[in-house]
């Protein structure tokens, strides 16, 4: 999530970040609006807050007052007493109206801030789809394939992989590995995790496959993901769509010391995603 302070100093600079990212659609006059709004209600609300905690105090000390004083000293401080609680209560209900829409403030802020994406760096070349990529650098040299067939052809004729009863189980896009086709996949797993921990560079983390949301909030897959992600409503546990979720949380809220970055973690988790986007040129969807 993008600075408050970010894009109340810089609104230019954070308009044409996100021009260049095609997000002209991001409401950023309703943020600025909603933060002047904010602010101006925290100058209301600070004050009445400060004068009833400043009143609690002088209630308390009356109170204590009035056990050791004379009659008199007692009456009179009774009465100034109940004029303070008068006060503290007329402060309360007023305290009241204001901190809600000081909580509806906040909650519609942090709703549009959660739907502005981070703006590209100077270096990153302009461009609306994958055409304008620009190739930094290249190792090897490229092998033509000497077959044709895509990888679901060639599984369903080596007997490794079955769509028909992948999808008598789970429904369509699923699928069953079997044989050489379960063996491959276990292996290309313990193949990946092996050569990331050959240099001890990467530290190798199992984390659970459902977590808490705020998880989801804090790494930014909330609120834009919604759509392609599940939930358990009644535990309202996510279940993680990629390890980096997990990952990128194990140190939320932590204050690092200097000098113990980067911190490298490696993990082959479950991954639950609707992908409803996924199915087209790249992959295939049944």
């Amino acid at each position: 999530m993008l600075s408050i302070q970010l894009i109340r100093e810089n609104p230019d600079e954070v308009r044409r970040g996100l021009a260049r990212r095609g997000a002209d659609d991001i409401p950023l006059d309703d943020i600025l609006s909603l933060d002047t709004e904010r602010r101006r209600n925290l100058q209301e609300v600070e004050p009445l807050r400060s004068e009833r905690n400043a009143i609690s105090k002088q209630i308390g000390q009356l109170a204590r007052e009035m056990k050791t004083a004379e009659t008199k000293q007692a009456k009179h401080a009774e009465h100034r007493r109940s004029d303070l609680v008068a006060r503290s209560s007329f402060l309360g209900d007023k305290l009241d109206g204001l901190e809600d829409q000081l909580r509806d403030i906040d909650r519609r802020l942090r709703d549009l801030l959660l739907q502005v994406p981070n703006l590209p760096a100077d270096s990153v070349p302009d461009g609306a789809d994958e055409s304008a990529n620009v190739v930094i650098r290249t190792e090897g040299k490229p092998v033509k394939p000497t077959f044709h067939k895509p990888h679901w052809e060639l599984g369903e004729a080596l007997g490794i992989i079955d769509f028909e009863r992948g999808s008598k189980l789970s429904g369509s896009r699923f699928y069953i590995l079997k044989r050489l086709g379960a063996r491959l996949q276990r292996a290309l797993i313990a193949f990946m995790l092996d050569l990331h921990l050959t240099d001890d560079r990467y530290t190798e983390v199992y984390p659970p496959a459902m977590i808490k949301e705020e998880n989801m909030w804090a790494g930014g897959w909330l609120p834009k993901f919604a759509d392609n992600m599940y939930h358990d409503a009644e535990e309202d546990f996510w279940f993680i769509p990629t390890a980096e979720v997990a990952l990128t949380n194990m140190h939320r809220d932590d204050i690092l010391e200097p000098g113990t970055l980067p911190l490298s973690y490696v993990a082959c988790t479950p991954c639950f995603r609707r992908e409803k986007m996924s199915a087209g040129r790249d992959v295939r969807g049944r």
